[in-house]
């Protein structure tokens, strides 16, 4: 593997966009990183001749999204993001998909000249797509970094860069919200961290699943699989304030098996030991005794919780969550992290409702 994407540099192989027809774009190989170039350059006049949506003239906003097998919510996603004002382009990086994602991203490419689609061969983490995807869009002053299984509520967007119009604040993260049902053990485990999150982002910045950025303030990430913490260690050690947004809402889907919920909880803890080693920073989940309090909080605000059988959903996810951690430090003291995640395969996929991911939780 190339070495880059090892050090959470630019992907080895990403192949040049499609102009939305089925064609290769015109891409330049040979740029000095090994990549396939834009392929959209003067691609606006072309498709306004062919009736695609131009660019809005008041632009300023650039979405980032990797996705991997995504299906099931791209549509969707696209969208929403499309359907906000302030955007401008939307740089689609495609890592190992053998889904319908491409075709899904192709297409929309082909009937609005902001979507631009590149496509990674094999998987080399969402560290890398991220670098990658920075490169194409330095000329909008804000870039907004959206997961591809995840739905921002409508205006979500619009909140996260009113956020940082806000002097010294470069990043800012809206609250996620799952839209598993309540009435369910792993379906009560992801509301119950996703509020214990939201408690926490509220006592420090903790941001999650969509993040918007100063262009000003970007940086390369290095080797991590915790890129939203990672931004926010990166920009608060350079001097930016990091903000959390609430009313920012973003829909994502929790793990729906005990399996995927102990892989996916693992997989962030040891990101975050890693974090802390490299970075020398913590976020605040690594604060027991804030955790805690939180917890307590949280028990003491909700009534409904208290109830038996919300309260045996509860000692189970503590559980789990005690199990997933205890994994994650052994791999952290053996030397592990996973770069490039593991598949949390009942996170994929469209929910109910025609635009997929919904905040419903009941």
């Amino acid at each position: 593997m190339d070495q880059r994407a090892e050090d959470g540099g630019t992907p080895p192989a990403i192949a040049a966009p499609t102009n939305g027809n089925g064609h290769a774009g015109n891409g330049h190989a040979g740029n000095g990183h090994g990549h396939a170039g834009n392929g959209h350059v003067g691609a606006d006049a072309a498709r306004a001749a062919n009736g695609a949506q131009p660019k809005p003239p008041t632009a300023a906003v650039a979405v980032l999204i990797p996705t991997h097998n995504d299906g099931g919510t791209m549509e969707a996603l696209l969208r929403r993001v499309l359907a906000e004002p302030a955007v401008g382009d939307v740089v689609v990086v495609a890592s190992g998909c053998d889904d319908d994602t491409v075709s899904i991203v192709s297409e929309t490419a082909a009937g609005d000249a902001r979507v631009q689609l590149f496509v990674e061969a094999e998987r080399s983490g969402k560290a890398s797509a991220i670098n990658f995807g920075m490169e194409q869009r330095l000329r909008l002053p804000y870039v907004v970094i959206v997961s591809g299984d995840v739905l921002p509520e409508p205006g979500a967007i619009g909140l996260l860069v009113t956020a940082l119009a806000q002097p010294g604040v470069g990043l800012a993260g809206g609250r996620p919200v799952p839209d598993n049902p309540t009435s369910t053990a792993m379906g009560h485990a992801s509301h119950l961290l996703w509020r214990l999150h939201h408690r926490l982002a509220l006592q420090q910045p903790k941001l999650g699943e969509m993040i918007a950025i100063r262009t000003e303030a970007v940086v390369a990430l290095p080797r991590t699989s915790v890129d939203e913490a990672c931004f926010q260690s990166l920009l608060e050690t350079a001097g930016w304030k990091a903000r959390y947004v609430p009313e920012a809402l973003v829909a994502n889907r929790g793990p729906c098996t005990v399996r995927d919920f102990v892989r996916q909880r693992r997989q962030i803890h040891t990101g975050h030991l890693w974090l802390r080693h490299r970075e020398h920073y913590s976020v605040p989940s690594l604060r027991l005794g804030l955790l805690l309090r939180e917890f307590w909080r949280d028990l003491a605000e909700e009534p409904q919780g208290r109830r038996p059988r919300p309260l045996a959903f509860t000692a189970g996810t503590v559980a789990l969550e005690a199990s997933a951690r205890l994994l994650a430090r052994l791999d952290y003291l053996k030397g592990r992290e996973n770069v490039v995640w593991a598949m949390v395969k009942s996170t994929k996929g469209g929910a109910p409702g025609s635009d997929g991911l919904g905040a419903g939780g009941s």
